[in-house]
């Protein structure tokens, strides 16, 4: 009996099989590269059929346990179809969600359906379980036949064909920076294609031969297809004369190591510019937090502006006005973990791929960060003067927790100091070193007579925690806490007086700051972004952040966070809230905006 209820199992997967590939021929259908090579809808249909495949398999997770302990028809079979039609059922109402909102269901979204939508679920369900019914009774009966033993296993290995080879391509896809199939990454719910550099790092591809021949050259106009963004061409009438903008990043300084003991240099810096006090990180990660930072919306759009390389509206402008792009980062732009130079310097030719550091300087992010300033000193003298310039600088030392070796320490660390403590204690001497050369760097620009022609703006990518709330949260990307979201700010803009701004901001803003400020742009800053100017009063009521897997809708006094599996809900200590609510109306605002600029 259990060598026929597996049969059945398999037999019964593999009719499901192609029935969840019929109700997923919506995500095809959504598919938006009409245009794109045979190969494009050839991955997405391979990919969809072992993809679908592989869901219609995953009830055999709970169903094989139970057959081989419990074999017995009438315990698997009514089990298998209820456990099938709950799927179908959600895999129907998500088509209908993603075609018309663009985004898939999850735990936190599914609270918020409206009455009538889980009319429709239960509906979904009942109308599965008819349907399952007879399909497992006719499944059942042909396990009868000898026939079906020898087929049965054969088809199996074919959908398992598709579901490899359809992620070998997308593994090839990726280092050769090959849209048509990076693409259709968010297309399918539950989806998780490989992204590997393995074929760099074998040296089968040379990454900056490739990008160059990708992006610059065959990408114009993928991504209009897919995404709606910006809402509407920009207005825009540049001031004149322009104004040059030096964004300096250092990675992982939060808000609170803006102090005169670890960065007296910035501190000295803040007194005569605009100081953001409750200033936020759209994301706990360098991925999350750079793209909050270019774009100014929210990081859960990471994955399709990274496979479509479209970057922010923001370097458009700095490419379309004729700006000069120093772009100097101490490590490497194409590290999966930020992604720079298939976002934000997407579509830049010749981009700078990473810093060496310099002969006779000590290895690690320290030599490179010093590296990358004396090679900005070098652009910044070759530059053409005639023309404004976008710099950017990245310091990597204070993530890395790495000043150079015999570098002073800021605190001494306490008598029996913790791992915590004493890592705490490199961090800041390691933000001290960083301090030391965005501090030259700022001089500089004095000494060559450009304070009065640049703007200039410091802040981090996100922050960095060491456990200091005892939940056992550290380094960053763990936790929406405060310790990891929060950044310093600070805004140099000539014609503006120093002074302190105590409401809330997002690095969803910056965007919004310059495209109205400096380039003019007279559209309201919902058709590009999620934020606001700066300059204006507004602050947010509700802030969506990411990580590497998850994001939280941040809200003052609690935080949300949706896994792929459910959600929690935490209050302004991060302490977990037993029985929590969600709030309706922020969730489907929080919604809609991560779902407004696709098509």
């Amino acid at each position: 009996m259990r060598r026929r209820l597996l049969r059945w199992a398999n037999w019964f997967a593999l009719v499901n099989a192609a029935v969840l590939a019929l109700v997923g021929a919506q995500y095809l259908w959504q598919y938006s590269a009409p245009l794109s090579p045979a190969v494009a809808w050839t991955y997405a249909a391979v990919a969809s059929v072992g993809h679908m495949a592989a869901l219609a398999y995953s009830p055999l997770l709970v169903l094989t346990p139970v057959l081989l302990l419990l074999p017995w028809p009438r315990v698997v079979l009514p089990l298998g179809v209820v456990l099938i039609s709950a799927l179908v059922a959600f895999l129907v109402l998500d088509t209908l969600v993603f075609a018309e909102q663009r985004y898939h269901l999850n735990a936190l979204t599914f609270r918020i359906l409206e009455p009538t939508t889980w009319g429709f679920l239960a509906l979904y369900f009942l109308l599965a379980l008819a349907i399952e019914a007879m399909l497992a009774v006719w499944v059942w009966r042909r396990t009868a036949l000898p026939s079906a033993s020898r087929v049965g296993w054969v088809l199996p290995l074919v959908l398992g064909i598709c579901l490899v080879s359809s992620q070998l391509t997308h593994a090839a896809a990726e280092p050769y920076y090959y849209v048509p199939v990076t693409a259709f990454d968010r297309y399918l719910p539950l989806y998780a294609p490989i992204k590997s550099n393995i074929l760099v790092k074998l040296r089968l591809v040379e990454r900056s031969r490739a990008r160059e021949r990708a992006f610059v050259s065959a990408l114009a106009g993928v991504s209009d297809r897919t995404l709606n963004y910006p809402i509407a061409p920009l207005r825009c009438e540049p001031r004149v004369p322009a104004l040059n903008i030096l964004l300096v990043v250092i990675d992982g300084m939060r808000a609170d190591a803006l102090n005169a003991p670890a960065a007296p240099r910035l501190s000295d810096f803040a007194s005569a510019a605009i100081r953001f006090d409750a200033h936020y990180s759209g994301g706990n990660t360098s991925q999350t937090g750079m793209f909050s930072l270019f774009y100014g919306i929210p990081p859960t759009y990471f994955d399709a502006f990274y496979a479509l390389a479209r970057p922010p509206v923001l370097m458009d402008m700095f490419r379309q006005h004729g700006y000069q792009l120093g772009l100097f980062s101490s490590s490497p732009v194409h590290r999966p973990v930020v992604g720079l130079d298939r976002t934000a310097f997407a579509q830049i030719p010749n981009l700078r791929q990473e810093t060496q550091s310099a002969v006779g300087e000590a290895a690690g992010s320290a030599g490179r960060d010093r590296a990358l300033t004396a090679e900005w000193y070098e652009w910044l003298q070759r530059r053409d003067s005639a023309r404004p310039f976008f710099g950017f600088l990245y310091y990597n030392a204070a993530i890395k927790l790495e000043p150079p070796d015999g570098y002073p320490p800021v605190v001494a660390d306490p008598p029996r100091a913790t791992v915590q403590q004493r890592r705490y204690g490199r961090y800041l001497t390691a933000v001290h070193f960083v301090d030391s050369l965005v501090g030259a760097v700022l001089e500089d620009l004095a000494r060559r007579g450009l304070n009065d022609k640049t703007v200039v703006i410091v802040t981090s990518d996100h922050g960095i925690e060491f456990d200091e709330a005892g939940l056992g949260f550290k380094g960053h990307g763990t936790a929406f806490t405060d310790y990891q979201l929060r950044t310093p700010l600070l805004l140099r803009w000539p014609g503006h007086a120093p002074q302190r701004v105590t409401r809330r901001t997002s690095h969803n803003d910056l965007a919004p700051t310059v495209l109205t400020e400096l380039f003019g742009c007279t559209n309201p800053p919902s058709d590009y972004a999620s934020g606001q100017s700066l300059f204006s009063s507004a602050e947010w009521e509700w802030l969506v952040a990411g990580s590497r897997t998850d994001h939280a809708l941040i809200q003052p006094g609690r935080v949300t966070i949706v896994y792929a599996s459910g959600f929690e809900v935490r209050d302004p200590q991060y302490r977990l809230i037993p029985t929590p609510s969600v709030s309706p109306d922020a969730v489907r605002a929080a919604a809609r905006e991560m779902s407004r600029f696709y098509r």
